[in-house]
């Protein structure tokens, strides 16, 4: 033992007198030597007597039933949590079809309003903008099928917050749940 400092467990056995008496004279013996080690038997003791001083609480008599009632809580809200699952993953499936079909109205609506055709002229002829400017906006919204943009573009928005739903649901819920305790 010589060798080597002591470990902290072997520390706190020494300090909380714990040993057995041939491991308790090994560490006296290393301790005769050791300045590293002494200086830390003397920490510990000293910090262990401050620790002893301290004036000590007794636990709140409701302690046992504040935290029986969190635990019935926590279930409870897994339970809902589970129960909603199959809902959401409903909800979900849905709206991405939904958000298939309107994906599948715009591109039909791009199509039969020509919008690619015009985007390709507005590319080949820029020229278009400098002379008949206020026809050439006005085609350009006529072309651009701007309702089903927005219905897409909603559809795409609750397929997304939905799926986090989903997601949020089958997941467990993290250690850091937002419970807090009442002092």
């Amino acid at each position: 033992m010589n060798d080597k400092h002591l470990t902290a467990s072997e520390l706190d056995l020494y300090v909380e007198n714990e040993l057995t008496a041939p491991a308790r004279a090994e560490m006296e013996a290393h301790l005769a030597t050791c300045a590293t080690c002494r200086a830390q038997v003397a920490f510990d003791q000293e910090m262990s007597r401050a620790l002893r001083v301290l004036p000590r609480q007794e636990p709140p008599r409701d302690l046992a039933a504040r935290i029986d009632s969190a635990v019935q809580v926590r279930v409870a809200q897994d339970q809902l949590r589970r129960a909603r699952m199959p809902f959401i993953f409903a909800a979900t499936v849905f709206s991405a079809l939904l958000l298939v079909w309107f994906g599948f109205q715009l591109a039909v609506a791009f199509q039969v309003n020509g919008t690619f055709d015009f985007v390709s002229l507005l590319t080949s002829r820029p020229d278009i903008f400098s002379t008949d400017s206020i026809d050439a906006i006005w085609a350009l919204i006529d072309a651009v099928p701007i309702g089903e943009i927005v219905l897409t573009l909603f559809a795409l928005f609750t397929v997304i917050v939905l799926a986090q739903q989903w997601v949020e649901t089958i997941r467990p819920p993290s250690s850091h749940s937002g419970y807090t305790h009442a002092h």
